[in-house]
């Protein structure tokens, strides 16, 4: 079984993790303005207005934000990210990893 290599997070499929952020901004502005205003003529205009301000937060937050704060974090510490490609000069082959400290047996056979 092959290793799946893990992708950025700028590199995934976005349109099933964008479907669960719509679902839930619906239920949530749905939900808001139900409590909020009851069942009221411009009910589906408020619930556009609603739904579309919630989805742009929620989204906007979770994947542009978080992983944008993220990627800046690792350029500025110093580290790269996973899959970045690195670079193609030759590099030497590693030295031997040393052996273990194993303990020597405290009895002699004979």
């Amino acid at each position: 079984m092959a290793k799946e290599v893990k992708r950025h997070p700028f590199q995934r499929d976005w349109r099933r993790d964008l479907l669960i952020v719509a679902l839930i901004s619906m239920l949530l502005a749905m939900a808001l303005l139900l409590y909020a205003f009851g069942l009221t003529s411009d009910f589906i205009y408020r619930l556009f207005n609603a739904f579309l301000g919630i989805f742009i937060l929620v989204a906007g937050t979770a994947f542009v934000i978080v992983p944008g704060v993220n990627w800046v974090f690792l350029r500025l510490s110093g580290k790269l990210p996973k899959n970045t490609p690195k670079s193609t000069k030759p590099t030497s082959p590693r030295p031997a990893a040393p052996k273990r400290n194993v303990p020597k047996a405290n009895w002699s056979e004979d």
